[in-house]
Protein backbone atom coordinates (compact mmCIF):
# COMPACT_ATOMS: atom_id res chain seq x y z
CA UNK A 1 0.00 0.00 0.00
CA UNK A 2 2.59 2.25 0.80
CA UNK A 3 4.55 2.10 -2.24
CA UNK A 4 1.38 2.57 -4.58
CA UNK A 5 0.49 5.53 -2.46
CA UNK A 6 4.39 6.97 -2.59
CA UNK A 7 4.47 5.76 -6.34
CA UNK A 8 1.82 8.07 -7.36
CA UNK A 9 3.29 11.07 -5.16
CA UNK A 10 7.11 11.22 -6.54
CA UNK A 11 8.02 10.84 -9.47
CA UNK A 12 11.40 10.88 -10.99
CA UNK A 13 10.46 14.18 -13.26
CA UNK A 14 9.30 15.70 -9.77
CA UNK A 15 12.98 15.12 -8.06
CA UNK A 16 14.38 16.66 -11.18
CA UNK A 17 12.29 19.99 -10.87
CA UNK A 18 13.16 20.30 -7.47
CA UNK A 19 16.54 19.75 -7.99
CA UNK A 20 16.78 22.52 -10.97
CA UNK A 21 14.92 24.99 -9.01
CA UNK A 22 17.53 24.29 -5.81
CA UNK A 23 20.50 24.89 -8.11
CA UNK A 24 19.88 26.80 -10.67
CA UNK A 25 19.03 30.04 -8.66
CA UNK A 26 21.13 31.74 -5.65
CA UNK A 27 24.20 30.40 -6.24
CA UNK A 28 27.26 32.55 -7.98
CA UNK A 29 28.46 30.78 -11.01
CA UNK A 30 31.97 29.94 -10.06
CA UNK A 31 30.87 28.00 -6.86
CA UNK A 32 28.65 25.75 -9.24
CA UNK A 33 30.06 22.34 -10.48
CA UNK A 34 27.88 20.46 -12.30
CA UNK A 35 29.23 17.05 -13.30
CA UNK A 36 27.67 14.55 -16.74
CA UNK A 37 28.91 10.70 -17.11
CA UNK A 38 28.02 7.55 -18.80
CA UNK A 39 28.71 4.12 -18.49
CA UNK A 40 28.12 0.50 -18.65
CA UNK A 41 26.26 -1.57 -15.85
CA UNK A 42 24.95 -4.73 -15.15
CA UNK A 43 22.07 -5.60 -12.87
CA UNK A 44 21.84 -9.22 -11.30
CA UNK A 45 17.88 -8.74 -11.17
CA UNK A 46 17.56 -8.99 -14.93
CA UNK A 47 21.33 -10.48 -15.35
CA UNK A 48 21.41 -8.08 -18.51
CA UNK A 49 24.14 -5.71 -19.16
CA UNK A 50 22.95 -2.11 -20.01
CA UNK A 51 24.09 1.87 -20.11
CA UNK A 52 24.02 4.03 -17.35
CA UNK A 53 23.46 8.29 -18.12
CA UNK A 54 23.98 10.40 -14.77
CA UNK A 55 24.30 13.89 -13.59
CA UNK A 56 25.81 15.34 -10.54
CA UNK A 57 25.66 18.16 -8.19
CA UNK A 58 28.37 19.43 -6.10
CA UNK A 59 26.39 21.12 -3.11
CA UNK A 60 28.96 20.77 -0.51
CA UNK A 61 32.40 20.71 -0.38
CA UNK A 62 32.27 17.09 -1.89
CA UNK A 63 28.76 16.52 -1.43
CA UNK A 64 27.36 15.50 -4.93
CA UNK A 65 23.62 14.78 -5.26
CA UNK A 66 21.42 14.07 -8.77
CA UNK A 67 19.81 11.29 -10.43
CA UNK A 68 21.39 9.20 -12.94
CA UNK A 69 19.21 6.54 -15.58
CA UNK A 70 19.74 2.87 -16.36
CA UNK A 71 18.74 1.03 -19.54
CA UNK A 72 18.71 -2.72 -19.12
CA UNK A 73 18.98 -5.38 -22.31
CA UNK A 74 15.88 -7.01 -23.55
CA UNK A 75 16.24 -10.32 -22.12
CA UNK A 76 14.34 -13.40 -23.29
CA UNK A 77 13.98 -16.91 -21.86
CA UNK A 78 11.26 -19.16 -22.28
CA UNK A 79 9.10 -20.86 -20.05
CA UNK A 80 6.53 -23.81 -20.29
CA UNK A 81 7.34 -23.78 -24.05
CA UNK A 82 7.10 -19.94 -24.62
CA UNK A 83 9.32 -16.86 -24.84
CA UNK A 84 8.93 -13.70 -22.49
CA UNK A 85 10.85 -10.73 -22.65
CA UNK A 86 12.05 -8.91 -19.55
CA UNK A 87 12.98 -5.46 -19.71
CA UNK A 88 14.05 -3.28 -16.68
CA UNK A 89 14.04 0.84 -16.96
CA UNK A 90 15.88 2.25 -13.47
CA UNK A 91 15.39 5.76 -12.28
CA UNK A 92 17.93 7.03 -9.37
CA UNK A 93 18.04 9.83 -7.06
CA UNK A 94 21.60 9.44 -5.40
CA UNK A 95 24.01 11.50 -2.60
CA UNK A 96 27.49 10.51 -2.25
CA UNK A 97 30.39 12.01 -0.41
CA UNK A 98 33.68 12.08 -1.98
CA UNK A 99 37.00 11.22 0.39
CA UNK A 100 39.86 12.21 -1.29
CA UNK A 101 42.44 9.75 -1.29
CA UNK A 102 45.38 11.59 -3.17
CA UNK A 103 44.47 13.82 -5.76
CA UNK A 104 43.39 11.29 -8.24
CA UNK A 105 41.52 9.10 -5.99
CA UNK A 106 38.67 9.14 -4.26
CA UNK A 107 35.95 6.67 -2.80
CA UNK A 108 32.58 7.41 -1.78
CA UNK A 109 29.63 5.98 -0.24
CA UNK A 110 26.42 6.34 -2.08
CA UNK A 111 22.59 6.32 -0.90
CA UNK A 112 19.27 7.26 -2.56
CA UNK A 113 15.63 6.20 -4.28
CA UNK A 114 15.19 4.29 -7.08
CA UNK A 115 12.28 3.98 -9.05
CA UNK A 116 12.31 0.52 -11.34
CA UNK A 117 10.16 0.30 -13.93
CA UNK A 118 9.90 -3.45 -14.83
CA UNK A 119 8.15 -5.06 -17.93
CA UNK A 120 7.50 -8.77 -18.46
CA UNK A 121 5.92 -9.81 -21.62
CA UNK A 122 4.90 -13.45 -22.30
CA UNK A 123 4.31 -14.52 -25.57
CA UNK A 124 0.69 -14.18 -26.50
CA UNK A 125 -0.14 -12.19 -24.10
CA UNK A 126 -0.20 -8.79 -22.82
CA UNK A 127 2.71 -7.05 -21.36
CA UNK A 128 2.87 -6.73 -17.83
CA UNK A 129 4.61 -3.16 -16.24
CA UNK A 130 5.55 -2.36 -13.00
CA UNK A 131 6.82 1.04 -11.12
CA UNK A 132 8.63 -0.36 -7.67
CA UNK A 133 10.08 2.18 -5.64
CA UNK A 134 13.13 0.96 -3.57
CA UNK A 135 15.56 2.30 -1.27
CA UNK A 136 19.41 1.78 -2.53
CA UNK A 137 23.05 1.73 -0.77
CA UNK A 138 26.69 1.30 -2.11
CA UNK A 139 29.84 2.97 -3.08
CA UNK A 140 32.15 3.69 -5.40
CA UNK A 141 35.27 4.94 -6.85
CA UNK A 142 37.02 7.81 -8.86
CA UNK A 143 40.16 7.67 -10.52
CA UNK A 144 40.44 11.62 -11.86
CA UNK A 145 42.68 11.58 -15.15
CA UNK A 146 41.88 15.07 -16.07
CA UNK A 147 39.80 16.51 -17.55
CA UNK A 148 37.56 13.45 -16.87
CA UNK A 149 37.06 10.87 -14.26
CA UNK A 150 36.74 6.94 -14.57
CA UNK A 151 34.38 5.91 -12.31
CA UNK A 152 33.26 2.11 -10.42
CA UNK A 153 30.24 2.08 -8.31
CA UNK A 154 28.30 -0.54 -6.84
CA UNK A 155 24.88 -0.51 -5.24
CA UNK A 156 22.01 -2.89 -3.58
CA UNK A 157 18.84 -1.76 -4.62
CA UNK A 158 16.37 -2.86 -1.84
CA UNK A 159 12.75 -4.11 -3.12
CA UNK A 160 14.41 -5.82 -5.88
CA UNK A 161 17.40 -7.40 -3.80
CA UNK A 162 19.23 -7.01 -6.38
CA UNK A 163 23.05 -5.46 -7.13
CA UNK A 164 24.07 -3.14 -10.04
CA UNK A 165 27.76 -2.48 -11.12
CA UNK A 166 28.56 0.17 -13.25
CA UNK A 167 31.79 1.48 -14.71
CA UNK A 168 31.71 4.60 -16.83
CA UNK A 169 33.30 8.23 -17.58
CA UNK A 170 32.35 11.30 -15.74
CA UNK A 171 32.96 15.03 -17.03
CA UNK A 172 32.80 18.38 -15.24
CA UNK A 173 30.81 20.73 -17.03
Amino acid sequence: MTGKWLNSLIKPRHILLVVYCLFSSGTEAQEKRWFVGAGLTYDSYMKTPGINLNVTYRLLANLHVGPDFSALLTKEETEAGRVVKRKELEYNFNASYLFKLSDRISIYPLTGVNWSKVTVHPEGEEAVKQLITALNAGGGFEFNVDPLCIFLESKFVSKLDKYALTVGLVFEL
